[in-house]
């Protein structure tokens, strides 16, 4: 008799966005912003990137301070408005944002490349 393996599900991975770069079939992102506002009886905080401002209502009931630098990872939330339902807060304060952003955009244009040959090679 064969036994049956459970089946594991898998969330889909966090998409490195801007705010203003979220697209319509986007569900999970990572974010980096600065705290704006913080709504402690909702739980809720607002970050800028300056591309845009995103609403994160947090899971662990955790709320960065205002003007803290932070990075959210969560799930895209489309009611009447748009708001990031927070899986991960983490503090970005001394982070170096000019280094992280030379290496997004090398990933940018590096992936694609190694994509292809990854395929090609498991042929």
């Amino acid at each position: 008799m064969e036994e049956l393996q459970p089946q594991i599900r898998r969330r889909k991975p966090a998409l490195e966005r801007k705010i203003g770069e979220i697209r319509e079939e986007d569900t999970r992102v990572a974010l980096i912003g600065r705290v704006i506002k913080v709504d402690k009886l909702d739980y809720m905080f607002t970050i800028d990137d300056g591309t845009g401002i995103a609403i994160i209502e947090s899971e662990e009931n955790v709320l960065p301070k205002i003007g803290q630098m932070v990075r959210v990872i969560g799930r895209i939330i489309r009611n009447e408005e748009m708001h990031i339902y927070a899986e991960v807060v983490q503090d970005f304060s001394d982070a170096e944002l000019e280094y992280l952003e030379e290496i997004q955009e090398l990933e940018k244009k590096i992936m694609p490349g190694l994509e292809n040959a990854l395929e090609w090679w498991s042929e």
